[in-house]
């Protein structure tokens, strides 16, 4: 049976920063060089699924479905669904129809393949399968709790307890098993989606998972997210020792960039036009394109397009760098810390 796939996006874009682009949309945040959406969107096709829907705000549906058809794998059939979330999700269900389904927000990584995910929904049946974040060597149990008693001695509904991560899938007809779905076709809350199912009576079962993480404004989701999209980086080039060079482990080097008497410690990913020299780039970054690097050293770190990095006197580290930013080494004297720092912006000197 075929597997869909529904990317949902979230329905707000996060109060904070860093917003890095022309965009406060948190699934548009670069990593690895690709928009966090655009690598769900290839995790989905990389284990076969051929229909996908994004299911997007309307007031942002342009603006994300218009990056997805440029990023859009081949084979991969794309509807752009919008919602709001005081409406329901008639639409989506007619889509989904009597088909399996993976639920996955736009703004996260999984970290571990999705296939094997689809083959408990297929080969076990349940209606639905939850992933739960993993607490050491057990995943923590999903299960519904009452809420605090009000002061009238009254009780809330039940609510599940914390843990269902960005990532769910759905048996055949399970939407449609919940009813009326009044103010929830915003499924990026899928702890909302799991107490729902489980309110429902519905048959569900959970796995854990190591490595959720999604980007809503703190930069260490950003660079998480971005190591994650790396380690799954197919290595275009043999890694070795030439031109000055020395190369080691799995990256992608764009052919227009040019390397020179550098040495460069995959994962890592290089853009077009991108001009590296005498320098040491080290795991788990991203350089993007037409960025001017020289005489410095950057490791687990992001460089936006068009930015540079210019004899720094010290090594760059978990640092994220924006387009068309410059960081450099000042020798002129007095000499003194001269910053430019925007609202929001973090700067840690060591």
């Amino acid at each position: 049976m075929l597997v869909k796939g529904v990317i949902a996006v979230p329905a707000t874009a996060g109060p904070t920063g860093p917003w890095l682009g022309d965009t406060r949309e948190s699934c548009l945040q670069m990593v690895a060089n690709r928009p966090i959406i655009s690598h769900v969107l290839s995790a989905l096709g990389d284990i076969g699924v051929g229909e996908v829907a994004v299911l997007t705000p309307a007031s942002v549906a342009g603006e994300i479905c218009s990056c997805l058809e440029r990023e859009a794998p081949a084979g991969v059939t794309l509807e752009c669904l919008t919602y709001d979330p005081l409406e329901g999700r008639g639409e989506l269900e007619s889509w989904i129809g009597d088909a399996p389904a993976i639920v996955h927000r736009a703004d996260g990584l999984l970290g571990e393949p999705l296939g094997p995910l689809v083959e408990v929904l297929l080969d076990e049946s349940p209606q639905a399968l939850l992933l739960v974040q993993s607490t050491g060597r057990e995943s923590r149990r999903l299960a519904l709790v009452p809420a605090p008693s009000s002061a009238n001695g009254n009780t809330q509904p039940p609510l599940v307890t914390p843990g269902v991560v960005g990532v769910c899938l759905l048996g055949p007809g399970a939407l449609g098993s919940l009813g009326p779905s009044s103010g929830a076709s915003d499924l990026s809350d899928l702890a909302l989606l799991a107490e729902q199912l489980m309110l429902a009576g519905a048959h569900t079962q959970t796995r854990p998972a190591r490595r959720w993480r999604h980007f809503a404004g703190d930069l260490r989701d950003l660079l998480e997210l971005n190591r994650v999209a790396l380690e799954g980086l197919e290595c275009e080039s043999t890694p070795g020792s030439y031109d000055g060079n020395h190369f080691e482990g799995q990256m992608r080097i764009h052919p227009s960039a040019t390397v020179k008497s550098s040495v460069i410690v995959g994962p890592v990913i290089i853009g077009a036009e991108t001009a590296i020299s005498d320098s040491y780039i080290g795991p788990h970054t991203a350089i993007g394109e037409r960025v001017h690097i020289e005489g410095a050293e950057l490791e687990r770190s992001i460089v936006h397009a068009d930015a540079s990095v210019i004899h720094v006197g010290g090594r760059l580290v978990a640092s994220v760098v924006g387009r068309r930013a410059k960081v450099f080494r000042d020798f002129s004297v007095p000499r003194a810390l001269r910053l430019h720092v925007g609202d929001g912006d973090e700067v840690a000197l060591c």
